[in-house]
C-alpha cells in the first residue's frame, strides 16, 4: 500500500492533469462554463426548499425542525453540494478507465490517476459550490439564524472522510465498469435511489430510532451530512458516534478499493 502511495505522488502532475483535464472537457462549449458548479446545487435548492415550503406546508413544519435547528433552505443547500460531490465523482469517474482506453494501452503509470483525477475534478466543483454557500450562510448567520463555533474546524475533516469514500467507490466502480460495461447504467439508477435514501432534503433522527444506529455503516453519507450542517450550527456534533462509523467505512472502502484496483490492474488492457 505504501508503495503505491509513493507512486501517486510521483505522478501526481499527471493526476494535476487529468484533473484538470476533466474540468475543461466538463465544461466545453458551455455557455456558462464553470458556473455550472454552483448553479445545479442552488438551483436543486430553490426547487426543494418551495415545494416543501410553500407546497407541501405540514410537512415544511417537521422539516424545518432539523436536528441542527437551521433554517430549512440552509438545510438543503448544505446537503446539496456535498451531494453533488459525490455523484458528480462518481458519475464521470466511473467511465474514467473505459474514456481513456488508448493510454492504458499504450504506456505504464498507475492507472488509478483516471478515476482519482475524475474525483479530484469534483471535488473542484464542490470548491466552487462552496462559494455560493458562504455568502448565503453568511446572511443566515447576520439575521441570528445560526451561530459560528468551533466545529466549523471540523470541516475540512469532514471533507477529507467523504473524500476517502468517494475516492473509493470510484476506484471500484471504475474499475468494475471496465469488466462489464452495464456498470454504469446501474450506477446511475443506484444514485437516484441513494438520494432519496440521504437526508439531503429530509432530517433523519438516529436518537428517536435507537434499533437504526446500523445505518451510517450502509449508508455513510447520512452522518456526513449531519456533520457538516452541526459544522456550520456552532451547536458541536449531534451525532459523534455515527460520523466515526462513515470515518471507518470511508477509509475501508478507499484501502479495499484501492487494493482491489491494484490487484485487477494487469487484466485492464485485455478489456478496453
Amino acid at each position: 500500500m505504501r508503495e503505491m502511495f509513493v507512486e501517486l505522488i510521483q505522478y501526481r502532475g499527471l493526476l494535476g492533469m487529468l484533473a484538470w483535464r476533466d474540468i475543461r472537457v466538463r465544461y466545453k462549449q458551455s455557455v456558462m462554463g464553470v458556473a455550472w458548479a454552483f448553479l445545479m446545487p442552488l438551483i436543486q435548492t430553490v426547487v426543494l426548499w418551495a415545494i416543501f415550503t410553500y407546497g407541501m406546508r405540514g410537512m415544511s413544519e417537521n422539516l424545518r425542525n432539523t436536528p441542527q435547528q437551521m433554517p430549512y433552505f440552509l438545510f438543503v443547500l448544505s446537503g446539496m453540494i456535498p451531494w453533488t460531490f459525490l455523484a458528480g465523482a462518481i458519475n464521470f469517474s466511473v467511465e474514467s478507465l473505459t474514456r481513456n482506453s488508448r493510454l492504458v494501452t499504450k504506456i505504464y503509470f498507475p492507472r488509478e490517476v483516471f478515476p482519482l483525477g475524475s474525483v479530484t475534478a469534483s471535488l473542484v466543483d464542490f470548491g466552487v459550490g462552496m462559494l455560493v454557500f458562504l455568502p448565503v450562510y453568511i446572511y443566515f448567520l447576520a439575521v441570528g439564524k445560526v451561530s459560528l463555533g468551533s466545529s466549523v474546524l471540523l470541516f475540512p475533516l469532514i471533507v477529507l472522510i467523504q473524500a476517502l469514500f468517494v475516492a473509493g467507490l470510484a476506484l471500484i466502480l471504475s474499475m468494475a465498469n471496465l469488466f462489464f460495461r452495464d456498470v454504469k447504467y446501474v450506477t446511475m439508477f443506484v444514485l437516484q435511489l441513494w438520494f432519496f435514501a440521504t437526508n439531503v432534503m429530509y432530517p433523519i433522527r438516529f436518537e428517536r430510532y435507537p434499533s437504526l444506529q446500523w445505518i451510517p455503516m450502509v449508508n455513510p453519507m447520512i452522518p456526513i451530512l449531519d456533520a457538516y450542517r452541526d459544522a456550520w450550527t456552532g451547536q458541536g456534533l449531534h451525532n459523534p458516534v455515527g460520523l466515526a462509523i462513515s470515518a471507518a467505512v470511508s477509509v475501508v472502502v478507499f484501502v479495499l478499493g484501492w487494493a482491489m484496483f491494484h490487484k485487477a490492474e494487469f487484466k485492464f488492457a485485455e478489456y478496453v
